[in-house]
């Protein structure tokens, strides 16, 4: 700790709880402070940090003769206690709150002390700088503020123009003769009532046109407390507005009237893009409820046409009807949505969904694509293809759009033609093709995304038996670079041990498809495996399937090896099949294709088909294949579960919405 100094004119209180790694900007600028000496002095109050923050910041306070730290006896759970604290720690005329990722200017200090000293000012209120990684914008700007507006006016014009930002100059006296704290009971909105307690005490409340701090606004795909919105959060707005309605009348202003339609949407935002899905009937219900007395003011707020609709919706008080009104509007474009399908019902816990589905990979019925584009928030384009190109000269300004890429689309021109600015991120189901799409189509990093594809392992069969130790499988077999001949031999030096050894083939055969015979180079291919099969007698050993519900064929046909045995030049995007097999209870086994790195244990991988077929025969001792299939189950369940997958998308949701 720092030598501390006598009676400064001003307390900085900085609240930190984990604050390694994103305090460093907020120290920066406090050793910039340029108030002069005595004048001031930092109070950081650390909320039982489990990260060494408490310590990094007694090692920088020692540095600094006028800064000190203090740490909680145990966590709060929120930054109101740190700041009451810090309140009662200060011996200073004025407490200027500070967050500890924000950054004050230089100036702040000296500028608000000489406005509320020669202003005889109770509180002194700037604007702030939003940074959100690119630019900087004035946010809080009162440009109708006049010294001849009367308290009251005055009060309300900050209520009405400012959001209720941390940072103020505060005379201390005041909070500490009113007794005004900051409300540890809330977790959410805990700003608004403080700030309003304030103002309704203070003699004097001063506006200054200065920037007073730096707002870091940047996307993370781990949701912070403010973007985790439940039951909890919910019940504080509810409570937050009442009383300030109720606090704020006592000044003969109506923060219903001035405020809340801010209020409300942000809050209507937020159950949508961030709901928890732990908000039960009866928190509803007091939404509702809440609307209901207000209604005569609420009713006149200038929504657009989409939250216009969620209010009346709430307002009628149909609880299924409000959790489905929430759901952002998605749309999922494209031709061949096999995928889309599948993962539907994913979604659809989260979105509200619906189809432009096209016949061709440039072909559709523009006048629906139109009317999707009017009602969708989000659009998915299944393929980056035509429908790509399309929706990113078509979408509205506000919408997200996003495209999904498979390996396919790398040898057309779509990537080229796609308007790549109006198209907010391009997901790739693996490292390696998120390299060869950027590298294709000279894509910003910026812009790409890594969404595997997600396996749900509830709908599978885990339950081992014996024969599962005998019985291979190759699911898909077309073109020719999935590698059928490969999984033939590998049969066949596996019987050489033991005849009970057979293959399982799903899907279709090349003799059922066109295009094959068409093909010179692919009909010899699946020539060359028919004779293969001839010559090594392997006909009771190769069993077809045609199509199969995998989920269900993986048990019923007692699979326990799942081969992924494709070609090394053409390699896989992701190969699904393997994931669905160790979620089915069997083992992925994959030839080192370029890439399997990046998606599948290095356990499974092998260099030849000969390593395969010895890992096969390795994996004999019942014991040994369940130690493993477990192994690689529970590596689908942490990597690729539906959960996992579902939480990806919606926060590449929320970065753009």
């Amino acid at each position: 700790m720092g030598d501390t100094i006598s009676a400064p004119k001003v307390s900085i209180i900085v609240p930190c709880y984990n604050a390694r790694g994103k305090i460093e900007k907020c120290l920066a600028s406090l050793r910039q402070v340029d108030a002069a000496e005595g004048t001031f002095d930092v109070i950081f109050v650390d909320d039982c940090s489990s990260d060494g923050t408490f310590e990094y910041l007694q090692e920088e306070a020692a540095g600094q003769p006028h800064w000190r730290a203090h740490r909680l006896a145990s966590n709060s759970g929120s930054p109101s206690r740190p700041r009451n604290v810090g309140t009662r720690l200060s011996e200073a005329d004025f407490i200027f709150f500070l967050d500890c990722d924000d950054v004050i200017y230089p100036d702040t200090i000296r500028t608000h002390l000489q406005h509320a000293v020669s202003h005889k000012a109770d509180i002194v209120r700037g604007y702030l700088i939003v940074d959100d990684g690119s630019r900087e914008i004035a946010r809080n700007t009162l440009a109708d503020w006049k010294a001849s507006l009367p308290e009251t006016d005055r009060i309300a014009l900050i209520i009405a123009k400012q959001s209720t930002t941390t940072p103020s100059l505060i005379r201390r006296s005041l909070l500490i003769d009113n007794d005004i704290m900051w409300p540890e009971d809330i977790r959410i909105g805990e700003d608004t009532l403080f700030l309003i307690d304030v103002l309704s005490h203070a003699a004097k409340v001063e506006y200054i046109d200065h920037p007073t701090f730096i707002y870091h606004k940047s996307a993370s795909w781990t949701p912070s407390s403010t973007q985790r919105y439940g039951a909890r959060e919910l019940k504080n707005h509810l409570q937050v507005w009442e009383e300030a309605e109720s606090r704020l009348a006592t000044r003969s202003i109506s923060f219903c009237k001035i405020r809340l339609q801010v209020g409300l949407q942000t809050v209507l935002k937020s159950l949508m893009w961030f709901n928890t899905g732990d908000i039960p009937d009866e928190t509803y219900q007091e939404l509702t409820a809440f609307l209901r007395k207000h209604w005569d003011t609420i009713r006149n707020y200038t929504y657009g046409a989409r939250y216009r609709e969620i209010v009346e919706t709430i307002h009628k008080g149909d609880v299924e009807a409000i959790r489905s009104i929430l759901k952002p509007r998605l749309v999922i474009s494209g031709y061949d949505l096999k995928f889309a399908r599948q993962v539907e019902p994913m979604l659809a816990q989260r979105f509200d969904i619906r189809f432009d589905e096209w016949t061709g990979h440039a072909a559709h019925d523009e006048k629906q694509s139109l009317a999707m584009r009017d009602w969708a928030e989000i659009v998915w384009c299944e393929w980056l293809l035509e429908n790509a190109v399309w929706w990113s000269t078509h979408k509205r300004a506000n919408q997200v759009l996003v495209t999904r890429m498979h390996r396919f689309e790398l040898g057309r021109d779509f990537g080229h033609r796609a308007k790549i600015d109006a198209i907010n991120c391009i997901f790739c189901v693996s490292v390696y093709y998120f390299e060869k799409l950027i590298e294709t189509f000279g894509f910003d990093r910026q812009k790409v995304r890594l969404l595997p594809n997600p396996v749900d392992t509830s709908a599978f069969n885990p339950k081992f038996d014996e024969a599962r130790l005998k019985n291979l499988a190759i699911i898909g077999t077309l073109p020719s670079r999935k590698g059928l001949l490969r999984a033939l031999e590998i049969l066949a030096r596996l019987r050489e041990t033991d005849p009970d050894f057979r293959l399982h083939v799903f899907g279709k055969q090349a003799a059922e498809v066109s295009w094959v015979a068409k093909d010179p180079v692919e009909g010899k291919y699946f020539e060359a495996c028919t004779k293969y099969i001839a010559d090594h007698g392997l006909q009771d050993a190769v069993i077809h399937h045609g199509h199969a519900d995998i989920a269900k064929a993986l048990y019923e046909h007692k699979i326990g090896f799942v081969l992924s045995v494709s070609d090394r030049e053409a390699p896989e995007s992701f190969h699904l099949a393997p994931a669905e097999g160790f979620a089915g209870g069997a083992q992925g086994v994959f030839l080192d294709w370029e890439g399997v790195e990046y998606i599948y244990p290095e356990k499974f991988i092998k260099k030849s088909v000969a390593e395969i077929s010895d890992y096969i025969l390795a994996q004999q001792a019942p014991d040994t294949f369940k130690a493993n299939a477990r192994l690689g189950r529970e590596f689908i369940e942490t990597n690729y579960s539906g959960e996992k997958f579902l939480d990806f998308v919606m926060s590449a949701a929320r970065e753009f919405c």
